[in-house]
């Protein structure tokens, strides 16, 4: 058997690491940084509208140093007079104005104000009470040439008495503001996804980096089979956690080596071992066999005589197994074709299968040239004996066996067909077993151990038997032997 170590189910548990690395960066970094955009935002915020509170500030006071008042502030004066032609734009966009009386009542507009009539109570409320003006931002501002979406108005006290009734209110237009703030608001929504993406590719590329002396381990440790337990995984030059994972690694493969080989050894030895004190039994009873000519003891010889020939043949078949096992150096390779193999066999298969009275029909098909395959033959005889026989085995009386061969320019495929019993479903994923039979009934004789022992020289010529789905009954076995091109 190939002692391949199923490490191939890592590579899905690394990729979710690796995946789950990257989501947790980016969560981390993704969440920072949109907490800190929000921050950013709001003292951009906070920061440009102090600015402007500011020059609009200023602004008003030359507005009020442009206004004159008449005495007593009374408000049965003439009108309030606004010198208009010192005011210059504000920086922002024209702006609107108004001056109003304590008691709320408009006493004179700025050219283009007439509409405007802005909230005035809380405004005079926090002047009244020592604040030297009052801010608040609208969009409610009727005007025919309105320049911005939102106003910024500021209340401004004109007369210097701690008690002031007369009161400046200025709309100025918040466009560069706006667009200000609208063009941050198009950095963070197009920047951050950018920023996203970033972040996502450059922690896969981290988290691969960091975890590809992991990944080299599972290559390594997925090319170990039974002939290569010597080997070990690399040792990465880091002195942290997956380099013990390495040590423990190589140190697990030590282990199974040491394992493997016992078993190897004791399976070989035992089965040597056997086979001696059972040759010289079958011996024995064969000479007792010879010289006692009582029917009845003759006919109990032959029984012993065939037990002990199943017996010979299943520590045959687990020693033949054992070497497969191995698979060291058991690989005699040479160019040949798999028909010519089957042609050398069927002779010996043809008596075998005369005792049923079955047939068994060869049929080569050519689609192209006839190329070698690169094959043990023993082994290969072997595999096709065991297949053969499984078919005569399971075959009724005076049934067929269709054996097929045909190639094309890459493989050569050999199948062999039945049309006996046929293999259970409930037993069709278990029949390469060792000692697993399709029919456990005592009148088909066997020991589960042929098709197991088919399957494991497939696998050393890197191939694999395959039992295929059939409409009629019995069972049909396929191997495709890759081609040897020269």
């Amino acid at each position: 058997m190939s002692l391949k170590l199923q490490i191939n189910n890592l590579t899905p548990i690394l990729f979710g690491i690796r995946a789950r690395l990257t989501a947790m960066f980016v969560l981390i970094f993704g969440t920072t940084t949109v907490i800190f955009s929000i921050f950013l935002y709001y003292f951009l915020n906070q920061s440009l509208l102090k600015d402007f509170d500011e020059s609009l500030y200023n602004y008003s006071v030359d507005v009020a140093q442009t206004i004159e008042i008449g005495q007593n502030n009374s408000l049965t004066l003439p009108p309030l007079k606004v010198d208009e032609g010192k005011i210059y734009p504000f920086q922002s966009g024209n702006t609107l104005f108004i001056i109003r009386h304590v008691s709320g009542e408009i006493l004179s507009y700025g050219s283009n104000s007439k509409n405007f009539n802005p909230r005035y109570k809380e405004q005079f409320r926090q002047i009244l009470a020592g604040a030297d003006s009052a801010y608040h931002t609208t969009t409610n501002i009727h005007a025919e040439d309105r320049e911005a979406i939102s106003y910024r108005i500021i209340t401004f006290p004109l007369d210097n008495e701690s008690n002031p009734t007369l009161f400046l209110q200025i709309a100025a237009p918040m466009g560069t503001f706006e667009t200000q703030l609208d063009q941050m608001k198009a950095i963070l929504l197009f920047g951050l996804p950018g920023i996203l993406l970033v972040a996502i590719i450059s922690g896969l590329y981290l988290s691969s980096r960091a975890l590809r002396p992991v990944q080299d381990m599972i290559d390594k440790t997925n090319n170990i089979n039974a002939s290569k337990l010597d080997e070990r995984v690399d040792l990465p030059q880091s002195k942290d956690e997956i380099k013990k994972l390495a040590e423990t690694i190589n140190l697990m493969l030590e282990r199974i080596e040491i394992a493997f080989q016992s078993q190897e050894k004791f399976i070989s030895n035992a089965s040597h071992q056997l086979l001696t004190p059972i040759t010289i039994l079958k011996g024995e009873v064969e000479l007792e066999m010879k010289h006692d000519s009582n029917p009845a003891k003759k006919v109990f010889y032959s029984s012993i005589l065939q037990e002990i020939d199943s017996l010979t043949g299943i520590i045959t078949s687990m020693l033949l197994l054992a070497k497969i096992d191995s698979g060291k150096n058991i690989l005699n390779i040479v160019d040949f074709h798999p028909a010519e193999l089957i042609l050398d066999l069927l002779p010996r298969m043809q008596k075998l299968a005369e005792q049923k009275k079955i047939k068994i029909k060869l049929d080569i098909i050519e689609n192209s040239e006839r190329v070698p395959c690169q094959i043990d033959v023993e082994l290969m005889e072997q595999l096709f004996s065991n297949l053969i026989e499984n078919a005569i085995k399971y075959s009724l009386e005076e049934g067929l066996i269709l054996i097929r061969v045909f190639w094309n320019t890459t493989a050569t495929k050999i199948e062999i067909e039945d049309f006996g019993r046929g293999v259970p479903e409930a037993a069709r994923k278990d029949i390469f077993s060792h000692f697993s039979r399709a029919d456990t009934s005592s009148k088909i004789k066997g020991y589960g151990l042929g098709l197991s022992i088919a399957q494991k020289i497939a696998h050393l010529h890197g191939t694999t038997i395959v039992l295929e789905e059939k409409s009629s009954p019995g069972a049909l076995f396929a191997i495709e032997l890759p081609q040897h091109k020269t």
